[in-house]
């Protein structure tokens, strides 16, 4: 049975308030506008849940293997957080947030690929080309605030600017391929204006990111060696970090580039210390997590201080133990076995390279609340590749084999 799909205006409602500017809250006279962009937010995920109930029972397609997973993986971090913590209203805000944003992702890709992707750039370009206009405007920040006094962008605080812009610079070239055929002029000045956001602040997790975007988007895409940045390679630098760095702490090779050009002691800001402190925690729990702590997204990792565990494996063993770090990684696994389905494709590679710099960036930082949802969009994107590559204007659609 066909079910007719929402208009896409409606699409933009509902997406908005996911992209809450991280500026509200923290700088005086924002508080009521960061209360109504909360229940805004609440609201438009209980729209999205009735649509996506709808488009099941009427096409009767179930949800896809990645939804499910990452359903099982955010179960495990609900029962660890009311065993541990019993903090409902963040709970409720961390996982409502994630569901119904990937729910609105998936459901859209399922209706109309391109719409899907226009869908999440709309409000995405709306919030990048502000930060860039006030990061601008307001050098040294436009307010300072939270538990450690940070400076605050329109997006938030410096390292958090890197889930939004860094994501944002691949899709907004897969949005431009999508519907022209190549990479208009737009989508390059705003590929250029996320990079020079993120050179600005000099956070060094969001130079490493932005240096494979630009990297991979300026000598690879759609070039000779594109396939170098597949799902495999992806995988391999992401466990090659998370075990040489994380775990084995070989950093000390890489002195010079660490200490010299990203300014950052071999502790990378203490992280090391963080990082003993959670498998210490994790030793102690390996088949139950600690759940979300009480701001949210961060634990005491270090004497008088609330820290997340600053690498995404190791904070979801903290928060949901072992189950739920293996339903995430087959979560990840699922979407990237779609892409090497393809590999050869420009899409395939795009999101691939975009996987890289998720991957490097999150060796260092967890991106996995509110603040990373272009990354849980980066898994269903993948997903559902080959979907975007039959909506491409069709002169420009390449053969989706690898023969």
């Amino acid at each position: 049975m066909r079910c007719k799909s929402p208009p896409q205006w409606l699409y933009y409602i509902l997406l908005a308030p996911f992209f809450k500017p991280g500026i509200l809250g923290v700088l005086d006279g924002t508080e009521l506008l960061e209360q109504i962009y909360d229940l805004w937010r609440l609201a438009a995920a209980a729209v999205i849940a009735i649509l996506y109930l709808r488009h099941w029972i009427r096409v009767k397609r179930m949800p896809s293997p990645v939804m499910l997973l990452l359903g099982v993986y955010l179960a495990f971090v609900a029962l660890a957080t009311l065993i541990r913590e019993n903090n409902l209203w963040r709970l409720m805000n961390h996982v409502l947030t994630i569901l119904a944003f990937s729910m609105a992702v998936e459901l859209r890709l399922r209706e109309d690929p391109m719409k899907a992707v226009d869908m999440l750039l709309m409000p995405a370009t709306v919030v990048v080309v502000l930060n860039f206009i006030l990061e601008c405007a307001f050098p040294w920040g436009l307010a300072r605030g939270g538990s450690y006094n940070y400076t605050f962008n329109y997006i938030g605080i410096d390292n958090l600017l890197a889930p939004v812009l860094v994501p944002y610079m691949f899709l907004v070239v897969l949005g431009s391929h999508i519907r022209f055929g190549e990479v208009r002029w737009y989508a390059w000045a705003l590929v250029l204006a996320a990079a020079e956001s993120l050179l600005l602040v000099w956070s060094a997790t969001g130079l490493m990111g932005m240096a494979v975007a630009l990297v991979f988007l300026l000598f690879f895409y759609r070039r000779r060696f594109q396939t170098w940045f597949n799902f495999t390679t992806a995988g391999l630098l992401s466990a090659g970090l998370f075990f040489g760095v994380v775990v084995f702490r070989l950093q000390n090779l890489f002195a010079f580039f660490i200490e010299d050009v990203l300014h950052k002691g071999l502790s990378f800001t203490g992280r090391t210390d963080i990082w003993d402190r959670a498998l210490f925690m994790f030793d102690r729990s390996p088949w139950l997590g600690y759940g979300i702590a009480q701001t949210g997204k961060v634990y005491r990792l270090a004497k008088h201080k609330y820290y997340h565990a600053h690498n995404m494996y190791l904070q979801v063993l903290i928060e949901g133990g072992v189950p739920a770090l293996m339903a995430f990684l087959v979560m990840l696994e699922r979407a990237g076995k779609k892409l090497l389905l393809v590999r050869k494709h420009p899409f395939a590679c795009l999101l691939s390279a975009a996987w890289m710099a998720v991957f490097l960036m999150t060796s260092m930082e967890p991106f996995l609340d509110r603040n990373g949802l272009l990354i849980y969009a980066l898994v269903f994107l993948s997903y559902y590749v080959e979907d975007l590559i039959r909506a491409a204007v069709p002169e420009q659609e390449t053969e989706i084999t690898d023969e």
